[in-house]
């Protein structure tokens, strides 16, 4: 008996092993096996496993298993089951160990039993072979924490999301603009696509497709973090998308209408969402996509939502001016607000939630004070109709309409700024409080911004890009321009510097001959000064002479008669010692001045070659001098030429350096912007090459795993042949033993 049970065992083991190795049109085969679901594969396993401490009557953790609708409810700990992810399923994690309590806690559940679980949540956790799969909850953990009006400590700004639009039609109009409340960011719904600018600089920062058609409401949540468009095809479907703000996916779609969807938001907490549109009804749903409540107040279509700050109440508007509040979570009516006469075409909370602004098409902006529910204020606001509106974080109000222009208000209705240059009927308005600009948006599809402190236009959005392949070709034209308009500009700049080089080095040149030229002058005045120094001393000593001369030329005959007298006394009186004695010094005088006029007349005669050497010298001095100041007075007209040549040349530099410079600037902002696409075209391509290896690769995953649930099912299905077998040993050794005991019996009793 013994080695019939193993020969058995061995037989199936090794029908196994040939399974495992089947061939591929078999695998193919397999691959069409029935649904898994919970009434035909998922139920025996619970039943058999876990309905001891799980059940109806027991629930031990208030959970049981063996009911569809209680499993999927959960159990104390909350839900159980997250369908289309097997890993984040508190059952999976439980049954496999890797949670505490371990279940079942008197064995781990066989692994094929596990796959075979796994693999019905992961398809959705159908209940039975009628059933649509469960959608799969969020990815993103969108709960909140604290105040969503506060600013977050990481500003949620778009992380590398593709630029490459969906579609560039020949013209685009746009439906709904929003800007994020803490980011530089602001979002522009068009056909098929929803664009993203930084409302600093304009540029693009990334295209969300939008194949539910057309967004015609544009929320980003309080937080920064989503970004939620409701529309879809006019008078064909309806659906609100969820997307990741930062990165730029697609995490839900909700809503299932028969008209597009006219407006939504996502309450403060990211706990539902409210949609609205030509149905007439509000629904609220919570983000696992179920239908928390619906709201059949309204008697025209749903035009106008939002939610309050705090995420307590929503207000929501309609085509016939009606105007209600509503508790979030309820659903109930808090107020009726009746005021406007025709269609509400704009919904705004001011940040605290106290206050309510509307626009209509009656023409007038109203706001209402929450606590009972009643008009502050009323004021026409835009001739033909108002048609969007937006508080503004300082408690300003932005506002749009059918006169083509953009307004800010404050809260009594006092007109701030108004903001011109829309083509046709305004459609949308918004407010980047990170900027500090407005942005409007056109029936033409027009999208402009201003400055809101002055009102300047500061630029317009692109609606309608081209595609990246279009912006890089015209950003080559544009390098390619601004390359041919820089070169000329850079060459006219490179010749007047070098002319400003060669005039500065002749002023230097003439600055030395100047140099020069003044120390020849002032040489030469010193050779003259000297000159005329001598000239003047010489002139004034031979007058002296010439004085001295004439009197001793004048005194000499009276002298020399008195000498003659004197002479002749004395040869009269010869013994007369004193007559002797004067007559010799008479006659030793006259010889003394007969010298003296002979050595006078020499000095006069030499005096007067000095004086013509001097007069020579200075006229020959003073020609130099001339000849130096002419050269130094033609030098300086040469110098204040070319100081003016150069001032001249420096003037016109600046000019055309700052040609230049915006040339220069132009190139770089080209470079930039070739770079830019080149680099995205780059990253999309390589993105796209990912996302297919990926998708392959997904694909392949999905093969082994058919291969290895077909392997898991052949195992089980052996493992079960073993069971039997075991059991039927089992059961063999327990009659054997039986007879055993029966033979003993019968050998005692004798």
């Amino acid at each position: 008996m013994k080695f019939q049970a193993k020969k058995t065992i061995l037989l199936i083991w090794l029908g196994l092993g040939c399974l495992l190795f089947l061939d591929q049109s078999t695998i193919a085969q397999e691959k069409k096996e029935a649904k898994i679901t919970f009434d035909n594969h998922v139920k025996p396993i619970l039943l058999q496993r876990c309905s001891s401490c799980h059940n109806a009557q027991k629930r031990e953790g208030d959970l049981d298993v063996t009911n569809y609708t209680n499993l999927m409810q959960g159990g104390g700990s909350g839900p159980v089951i997250e369908p289309q992810d097997s890993a984040s399923s508190y059952l999976y994690e439980l049954i496999t160990y890797a949670e505490a309590p371990e279940m079942p806690p008197s064995g781990k559940i066989p692994d094929p039993e596990i796959q075979l679980i796994a693999k019905w949540i992961d398809m959705g956790a159908l209940e039975n072979m009628g059933s649509k799969a469960k959608k799969a909850k969020p990815k993103l953990d969108m709960t909140l924490s604290g105040d969503a009006t506060k600013r977050p400590d990481i500003i949620p700004l778009p992380i590398r999301i593709p630029l490459e639009p969906v579609i560039h039609p020949p013209r685009a109009s746009v439906s709904a603009l929003a800007t994020s409340p803490w980011a530089p960011i602001v979002a522009v719904a068009a056909p098929k696509q929803i664009l993203l600018y930084n409302s600093s600089n304009l540029q693009m920062v990334g295209v969300l497709p939008l194949e539910e058609r057309i967004a015609h409401s544009l929320k980003f949540s309080r937080s920064g973090q989503l970004l939620l468009a409701g529309g879809g095809k006019d008078g064909a479907r309806g659906k609100t998308v969820l997307f990741d703000a930062i990165k730029g996916e697609k995490i839900m779609t909700l809503g299932e209408e028969l008209d597009s969807i006219l407006a939504s938001d996502i309450s403060p907490g990211h706990d539902f969402v409210a949609m609205g549109g030509p149905n007439k009804l509000v629904k609220l749903f919570s983000l696992d996509g179920e239908l928390v409540s619906e709201i059949k107040k309204h008697t025209e279509w749903v035009t106008a939502l939002e939610f309050s700050p705090d995420g307590k109440y929503f207000a929501s508007g309609d085509r016939n001016g009606g105007l209600f509040v509503w508790e979030a979570d309820s659903g109930n009516e808090v107020f009726g607000l009746k005021g406007h006469s025709k269609a509400i075409t704009g919904i705004s909370w001011r940040i605290d939630g106290k206050i309510l602004a509307t626009s209509s098409e009656d023409a007038t902006i109203r706001v209402w004070e929450l606590e009972n529910g009643r008009q502050l204020k009323s004021w026409g606001a835009h001739g033909g109709g108002a048609t969007s509106i937006e508080f503004l974080r300082n408690g300003q109000i932005a506002s749009t309409g059918r006169d083509k222009v953009a307004k800010i208000w404050d809260q009594n209705g006092k007109l701030i700024k108004q903001f011109t240059g829309l083509t046709d009927v305004g459609v949308s308005v918004t407010y980047c409080d990170e900027s500090n600009r407005i942005f409007a948006a056109d029936w033409q599809g027009n999208v402009r911004a201003w400055n809101a402190t002055d009102g300047k236009h500061v630029g317009n959005i692109q609606a309608n890009p081209p595609s990246m392949a279009q912006q890089l070709k015209s950003a080559q034209q544009s390098l390619a321009q601004a390359k041919s308009q820089h070169a000329p500009i850079a060459n006219q700049v490179a010749q007047t510097t070098e002319k400003i080089n060669q005039t500065e080095q002749e002023l230097n040149s003439a600055k030395q001959v100047q140099v020069g030229i003044q120390n020849r002058l002032n040489q030469s005045q010193q050779q003259f000064n000297v000159a005329k120094a001598k000239l003047d001393s010489t002139t004034v000593q031979q007058a002296q002479w010439k004085t001295e001369l004439e009197r001793n030329r004048k005194a000499f005959p009276l002298l020399q008669q008195t000498a003659e007298k004197s002479k002749a006394a004395v040869e009269l009186l010869p013994q007369d010692a004193e007559l002797t004695k004067a007559n010799e010094l008479i006659q030793s005088k006259l010889a003394l001045i007969e010298n003296r006029v002979q050595e006078l007349d020499g000095l006069v005669n030499q005096s007067n070659q000095t004086l013509a050497d001097a007069r020579t010298t200075m006229n020959q001095l003073e020609a130099k001098i001339n000849n130096s100041q002419s050269e130094m007075t033609n030098n300086s007209q040469k110098i204040s030429g070319l100081e003016k040549r150069k001032q001249d040349l420096t003037t016109q530099l600046t000019k055309q350096n700052e040609s230049a410079a915006q040339a220069i600037a132009k190139l770089k902002k080209a470079e930039t912007e070739v770079a830019r696409w080149q680099e995205n075209i780059s990253f999309v391509t390589r993105l796209d090459s990912l996302k297919a290896q990926l998708e392959q690769q997904q694909v392949s995953i999905a093969d082994q795993q058919n291969l290895v649930d077909a392997a898991h099912a052949k195992l089980s299905e052996a493992q079960k042949k073993v069971d039997e077998a075991i059991k039927k040993r089992e059961d063999l050794k327990k009659s054997a033993k039986d007879l055993k005991d029966e033979i003993q019996q019968l050998r005692s009793s004798n």
